[in-house]
């Protein structure tokens, strides 16, 4: 498997490592107020209002299926970009960026899963890091953002 973009934003959720395109990261925030949203799935923690933008907030652990997970007292907030739409993503920690160019890669299919929130896993310096499709985390129906669900 070629890495489609070998500059990646490494985040850590309890002992695990994920990658998240650099061309998908519109910037990181520190832990901040969210305001709840009620009636709202599981995984959306709710709203910030950062420089005149309201900015949905969503759970990576509850969004990947972690529901044992203890979240960080501190949690940055990842804001990702897909199309027009932007939402903040809560992990434990933003790790560093890394170059994963040439890193040992295997596919979804060749680990035998379907292609969705991860499109692969790399080895890289030691390290295992599943690889995150932002289209997809970020998603209301877990179908990709770029087949028509974008805000204005």
């Amino acid at each position: 498997m070629c890495v489609a973009e070998p500059k990646v934003l490494l985040v850590r959720l309890a002992k695990d490592l994920y990658a998240i395109p650099i061309a998908s990261i519109e910037e990181i925030l520190p832990a901040l107020p969210i305001e709840a949203m009620p009636q709202s799935p599981e995984y959306v923690r709710g709203v910030v209002f950062v420089r005149g933008h309201l900015i949905p907030v969503l759970s990576a652990a509850e969004r990947l299926g972690l529901r044992d997970h203890q979240s960080s007292d501190d949690p940055p907030v990842i804001c990702v970009r897909v199309g027009k739409r932007m939402v903040g993503i809560e992990f434990d920690e933003a790790v560093d960026l890394m170059d994963i160019e040439g890193a040992k890669a295997l596919g979804c299919e060749e680990i035998g899963v379907q292609e969705g929130f991860f499109t692969g896993v790399v080895e890289c310096n030691g390290l295992v890091i599943r690889m995150l499709n932002p289209e997809y985390l970020i998603s209301p129906d877990e179908t990709p953002i770029s087949t028509g669900f974008e805000q204005e």
